[in-house]
């Protein structure tokens, strides 16, 4: 991989309607190919001028060794107005696989239209990051709406720096204010769940930018250190249970706190349970964020999710009791924990597949014997796995044994299903 040069090009744009100039700069570049061969330039555009600007549209052109222009492509930056004296992250893509070896250089320009300043009426009043071992980088942030009016189509903006300040990642997430909306009304609060899933790009962050924005009022950005691997950092919670919070409709909702107080208030205090909410992470934020967007938009999906999530609740509390017997041990604790809160989703939620495959078993007499060898050599293996990380701390033979585990629990009781509808 190679990096192109820094081009920092002032570009000076009548604006339409009035008589003043815009001024734009571009600062902390970073440029990369990602493995299907698309090209990443990412950096800040600052707003020079002494007015507001909207409708920034930012043009980027791309030369060969020969300075022939290979190609244009126009991108808005993240921020829909820019205040005089700020910046906002933007990221552009050369999208040509067959000539993107051949880009040597490029040159940037940018167009925008004076407008009214926008009031920094948005919060940030708490976040938290956490950068899993698989690379994706969570961020969790709540704001709060200090203006007299709606802050409609809410939206915080992360962006990601390497240790010499460069932009090498960005990324977004709409307001979770209520059902089906992303609107913080006046006074009120609401969190964001921002996924950032740049595997590339995460385990180089240093640090990171946060800054809210909606039709009517921005917030001031803060930039906060960035987490180690595995580890949470930040001054209140952990990252968005987004899926729950868009069923009932708030951060604040009792069932979604107990949901978080099992796993922040159990799980993410022991190794193996830590280890676990590691890979649960990467599986469940690499679709929860558009889920949850398309749930809040839909009332027949929020009602089954609340439905599905209710018995999920009696389970996590029945789980938790486990856990409290092992008051010697809260390792073992969580790991017998685990094991039941498995069994007991693989017995409710997976119940349908058990009874189509003893239907299906019973129909084409299948025999069970090589079914029960998986399973003890499933389990056999999370075991060791996991007794081997608790003795070694490798973090990785952790995420596999505990993964294993629960996998195998679930399984145990689908097949458990399926021999009972057999015979």
């Amino acid at each position: 991989m190679w990096l192109l040069p820094a081009v920092i090009v002032i570009v000076m744009v009548l604006s339409i309607g009035q008589r003043a100039y815009a001024e734009f700069s571009f600062n902390d570049q970073f440029s990369y190919i990602d493995e299907t061969k698309v090209m990443h330039i990412l950096g800040e555009i600052k707003n020079e001028s002494n007015a507001a600007m909207r409708n920034v549209l930012i043009t980027i052109s791309f030369y060969d060794r020969e300075e022939n222009l290979l190609d244009e492509f126009p991108r808005v930056p993240a921020l829909r107005v820019i205040n005089p004296g700020e910046s906002s992250p933007f990221e552009i893509l050369f999208t040509d696989q067959k000539t993107v070896d051949d880009v040597a250089n490029f040159t940037m320009s940018a167009t925008g239209q004076t407008t009214e300043l926008k009031e920094k009426q948005l919060k940030i009043i708490s976040t938290n990051s956490r950068l899993d071992l698989l690379g994706t980088y969570y961020i969790y942030a709540v704001a709060r709406n200090e203006g007299q009016e709606s802050a409609t189509n809410a939206i915080m903006i992360a962006t990601l720096y390497d240790k010499d300040g460069r932009v090498i990642a960005i990324g977004n997430a709409l307001a979770e204010a209520g059902p089906g909306s992303s609107n913080i009304t006046a006074g009120s609060r609401a969190p964001f769940g921002i996924p950032i899933t740049e595997k590339m790009q995460t385990p180089k962050t240093v640090k990171y930018s946060l800054v809210a924005e909606s039709d009517q009022y921005g917030s001031d950005m803060i930039v906060l250190q960035a987490s180690a691997p595995g580890l949470a950092n930040g001054n209140q919670t952990q990252s968005g249970c987004l899926i729950a919070t868009a069923a009932f409709g708030s951060d604040l909702a009792p069932q979604v706190q107990q949901l978080r107080l099992f796993r922040d208030g159990i799980a993410l205090k022991t190794s193996a349970g830590s280890s676990f909410i590691n890979v649960f992470n990467a599986w469940y934020y690499s679709f929860s964020p558009s889920v949850s967007n398309y749930e809040r938009q839909t009332p027949w999906l929020q009602n089954t999710v609340r439905t599905l999530i209710y018995p999920l609740l009696g389970i996590l509390s029945i789980s938790a009791l486990v856990y409290d017997l092992f008051t010697f041990g809260s390792e073992l604790g969580i790991v017998a924990a685990g094991i039941t809160a498995s069994s007991l989703i693989g017995l409710l939620y997976f119940a349908p597949l058990g009874i189509a495959l003893g239907i299906v078993g019973r129909k084409k007499h299948w025999e069970m014997s090589k079914v029960k060898v998986v399973l003890v050599s499933s389990w056999a293996a999370g075991t060791i796995a996991i007794v081997i990380a608790e003795i070694a701390a490798v973090e990785a033979v952790m995420m596999f044994g505990t993964s294993l585990l629960v996998l195998s629990a679930i399984s145990t009781a689908v097949i458990a299903v399926a021999r009972a509808v057999k015979l």
